[in-house]
C-alpha cells in the first residue's frame, strides 16, 4: 500500500501583494512518500513545481506529487521517468483556511529525489485530459464491449469519466454512408453523422464530460491533404447557383468573379450549418466547451475554394497529388482571404449560439514551429478569426519528444497570446495490431523506442511525461490534451480470427471494414479491457471545492466527472465558490444519507423535481487520522424526472469521511446518520 508520510515541521509562508513564490520543505528522497503541509498562505489557487529525478524501470500510475486542502480535493501529478531530471507541475491548488498540505505518494519501489519545490499563487486550473469519443456506438453496435481493469463491463463514457477523462472529442462528419467517401472508400452510414453526434453530445454530458465538438466539414476524414465538399452542400450550389463544383473542367476554367460568389455561398452555407447544429446542442443541453472549425487544416479546407498554397487536387477522389498530375486533374490557388472569409462565418455561427464557447482552429505536425507560424501568421494577417490554437501531436509522426512539444507551446502561445490544446496524440500500447500487422503508427521519436516502448507500460511512461509536460508549459497556456482515439476498439471478428469487425473505413468495393489502424493505442485492450494507462488520467488530477462558503474565485467547474462551468444552455450555473443556498428552481437533492459500519457502504437517497432526467454525482471525500484528504470517491447515477434514486458506494479508505451530492448546479453537504 501506498504510503503518506507526514512531516513535522510546518512551514510559516510570507506572502506579497505581487505574485507569490515560495520553496516548499519537500526536497530530497522522497521515494517512500513526503508529506510537508503549509501554513500561512493568501485563499486562492496554487501551482507547485518540482525538479524530478526517478530511476524507475517503468512509471507507476500511483506514484504521483499532489497537494490539498480541507475545501478542496486533490490535484496531483503523476512523476514521470527522469534520470537528468525534469520539472514536475501540479496546477492550481485549491487553498482555504490559509494552508494545504503538499506531498508525495510513493512505495519505494524507486528512487525518488526532488529539488527546488516552489509553490506559486496561480489561478484556478481544469487541466483538460480528454478523448475522442466519436466512435463509441459504433464500436457498441459492432458488438464491442468496454470493461474495467478487472474486466467487469462498464459504459465507457461514465467509467471514462471516472478515472478522470473530463472531455469527449465529437467529431461530426456531414453525411456518411456509401457513395460519400472519396470513391474508394466511405465511412458507415449513420455513425459520425448529425443524429449519431448529438447522441454522443449527450451520453458525455450525462457523464460530467465537457465537449470539445469538431465540425469536419466534410462526408469523409478530412485532414491536410484531403477536405472533400460535403456532397449536399455541392449539391445546394447546383442548385441556387447552377455550378457543379466537383467537375474539373468547370473548376479549371471558372472566373475569379465566379469563385467568389461560390466562397460567399459556402460561407453562407457554412454559418447555417454551423448555426443549425450548435442550437439543436444547445437545446439538448449539451452546448460545447470548445468547438472547431475543420481538422487539421493545414492546406485549407473546402478544396479548391480556401487553399493555404497552390495545389493539384485529383479529379477523382478529391486528394491533393503531387506527381502523376494529369492535365485535367483540379487546380487549387492559394487564398488566404477566402479561407479566413468562410471560416470566420463558422467563427461567427458559433458565438451566435453560445458565446461563451472558445473556437479552436487545429492543425497537423505539433511540435513543429514554423509550420504554425506559417500558417497563423497568414490567416491572421487575412483577417481569420480564433480563440485557441490547436494541435496534433504524435512522436510517431513529428519525431520530436514532449520536450520539444513543450517548447513549441511556450513558442506559438506567446507569438499569438493564445492557449494551446492538443487536440489529438496516441502511443501504441503494442507494436501490431492482433492479427501481427502494424497499426497507423509505425515510426517514433528519438530515443522513445527505449525509454517508452511499444508496451502497456511504455504507454503509461509516455502519457505520464506527456500530461506533465504540458502541464508545465509557461503560464498555463496549454489547456489540456485529448487523446486518439481511445475508443476504436478490436471487435472480434467470429468468422476470421483475429482481425476486427471495425475498420478506419468503409471499402467501396465490396462494403467490408477495411482495418482497426488505431487497435493498439486505444486506452482498452483487445479483449475490451482497459490498460494501466487510465491511472494516469485518474491521478492526474484538477482541484475541486467540495466546501460550502464564498470561494473568493468561485467553483473550478472540474468536478472529476461533475458538470463544468456555465455552457449557455446546460443547467451548470456558477454558484459563486458552491453556495448550496435555497432555491425555488427545479432541482436534484438528497432526502437522507446513512453510513452502515458493518458493511463499509454508504447509501443515500435523492429525489428529482426536474421534468426529465438527470445525472448527478456522489462524492465522498475521506480523510485520515490528521483530516488530511486521501482520497475522493465519486459515484454517478441517473435520477428519473419527477423520481427518486439511491446511491449505495462503498467507501474508500479513510478515517472520516464528507459526502457531497454534486447535480450540476451545487455541491450540497450531506449529513450521515
Amino acid at each position: 500500500m501506498k504510503k503518506i508520510l507526514i512531516a513535522a515541521a510546518v512551514m510559516t509562508l510570507m506572502c506579497s501583494t505581487a505574485a507569490y513564490a515560495q520553496s516548499v520543505d519537500l526536497n530530497g528522497d522522497v521515494s517512500s512518500g513526503k508529506t510537508v503541509e503549509v501554513t500561512g498562505l493568501e485563499d486562492g489557487y496554487y501551482d507547485l513545481t518540482v525538479t524530478c529525478v526517478n530511476d524507475a524501470e517503468s512509471v507507476d500510475a500511483d506514484t504521483y506529487v499532489y497537494g490539498v486542502s480541507e475545501d478542496y480535493t486533490m490535484a496531483s501529478t503523476v512523476l514521470p521517468k527522469s534520470e537528468d531530471g525534469v520539472t514536475v507541475t501540479v496546477r492550481g491548488i485549491g487553498v482555504t483556511d490559509g494552508k494545504c498540505e503538499i506531498g508525495v505518494v510513493a512505495d519505494g519501489a524507486s528512487t525518488i529525489t526532488f529539488s527546488d519545490a516552489d509553490l506559486s499563487q496561480s489561478t484556478a486550473c481544469t487541466f483538460i485530459t480528454g478523448g475522442d469519443m466519436t466512435e463509441v456506438n459504433y464500436i457498441e453496435d459492432l458488438g464491442g464491449v468496454y470493461k474495467d481493469e478487472d474486466g467487469n463491463e462498464v459504459d465507457v463514457f461514465e467509467y471514462l469519466a471516472s478515472k478522470g477523462v473530463n472531455m469527449a472529442r465529437i467529431r461530426l462528419s456531414n453525411t456518411t454512408g456509401k457513395g460519400t467517401g472519396d470513391g474508394t472508400y466511405y465511412l458507415p452510414e449513420g455513425y459520425q453523422d448529425e443524429e449519431d453526434c448529438l447522441d454522443l453530445a449527450k451520453r458525455a454530458k450525462d457523464a460530467g464530460m465537457q465537449i470539445q465538438f469538431t465540425f469536419n466539414y466534410s462526408d469523409y476524414w478530412s485532414n491536410g491533404e484531403r477536405q472533400i465538399i460535403p456532397s449536399d452542400w455541392v449539391q445546394q450550389i447546383k442548385d441556387e447557383l447552377g455550378y457543379d463544383i466537383q467537375d474539373s473542367t468547370f473548376l479549371n476554367s471558372m472566373s475569379s468573379t465566379v469563385k467568389a460568389e461560390i466562397q460567399e455561398k459556402l460561407g453562407d452555407i457554412m454559418y447555417e450549418y454551423t448555426y443549425d447544429i450548435m442550437t439543436k446542442l444547445k437545446e439538448q443541453d449539451t452546448v460545447p466547451e470548445y468547438v472547431s472549425l475543420g481538422n487539421e487544416i493545414n492546406g485549407g479546407i473546402l478544396f479548391p475554394f480556401a487553399n493555404t498554397f497552390d495545389a493539384t487536387m485529383d479529379k477523382d477522389n478529391f486528394e491533393l497529388i503531387y506527381s502523376n498530375i494529369e492535365s485535367d486533374d483540379i487546380t487549387c490557388e492559394k487564398d488566404w482571404a477566402g479561407l479566413a472569409s468562410i471560416l470566420n462565418r463558422g467563427y461567427d455561427a458559433v458565438k451566435a449560439v453560445s458565446p461563451d464557447t472558445q473556437v479552436v482552429i487545429h492543425l497537423a505536425n505539433g511540435s513543429k514551429d514554423s509550420i504554425f507560424t506559417w500558417f497563423f501568421d497568414a490567416y491572421k494577417s487575412a483577417g481569420g478569426k480564433f480563440d485557441v490554437i490547436g494541435a496534433s501531436y504524435y512522436p510517431a509522426w513529428s519525431e520530436n519528444p514532449v520536450e520539444t512539444c513543450v517548447s513549441f507551446c511556450n513558442t506559438i502561445s506567446a507569438r499569438y497570446d493564445k492557449d494551446i490544446l492538443i487536440m489529438e496524440t496516441g502511443y501504441n500500447w503494442n507494436e501490431t495490431k492482433k492479427n501481427g500487422y502494424a497499426g497507423q503508427l509505425t515510426e517514433n521519436a528519438d530515443g522513445y523506442d527505449e525509454k517508452y516502448p511499444f508496451t502497456p507500460e511504455g504507454h503509461m511512461g509516455f502519457m505520464a511525461d506527456l500530461i506533465n509536460g504540458m502541464k508545465s508549459v509557461d503560464d498555463g497556456r496549454c489547456i489540456g490534451i485529448l487523446y486518439w482515439d481511445p475508443c476504436m476498439i478490436h471487435v472480434e471478428d467470429p468468422s476470421n480470427k483475429n482481425e476486427s469487425l471495425s475498420g478506419w473505413a468503409i471499402r467501396e468495393k465490396d462494403d467490408k471494414p477495411d482495418g482497426n489502424v488505431v487497435e493498439n493505442t486505444t486506452l482498452f485492450d483487445f479483449d475490451g479491457v482497459a490498460i494501466p494507462t487510465v491511472n494516469v488520467f485518474a491521478n492526474s488530477k484538477n482541484s475541486t471545492y467540495i466546501g460550502t462558503g464564498d470561494t473568493e474565485g468561485g467553483d473550478t467547474g472540474d468536478t472529476e466527472g461533475g458538470d463544468t462551468g456555465d455552457t449557455e444552455g446546460g443547467d451548470t450555473g456558477d454558484t459563486e465558490g458552491g453556495d448550496t443556498g435555497d432555491t425555488d428552481e427545479p432541482v436534484v437533492e438528497y432526502i437522507s444519507g446513512e453510513y452502515n459500519e458493518e458493511n463499509g457502504q454508504i447509501s443515500v437517497l435523492v429525489t428529482s423535481t426536474l421534468q426529465e432526467d438527470k445525472n448527478v454525482n456522489l462524492y465522498v471525500a475521506a480523510y485520515d487520522e490528521n483530516n488530511v484528504l486521501v482520497n475522493v470517491k465519486i459515484d454517478s447515477k441517473t435520477v428519473a424526472a419527477q423520481g427518486s434514486g439511491e446511491f449505495i458506494t462503498d467507501v474508500p479508505e479513510g478515517d472520516s469521511y464528507r459526502v457531497f451530492l454534486w447535480n450540476g448546479g451545487n455541491m450540497q453537504p450531506i449529513t450521515l446518520n
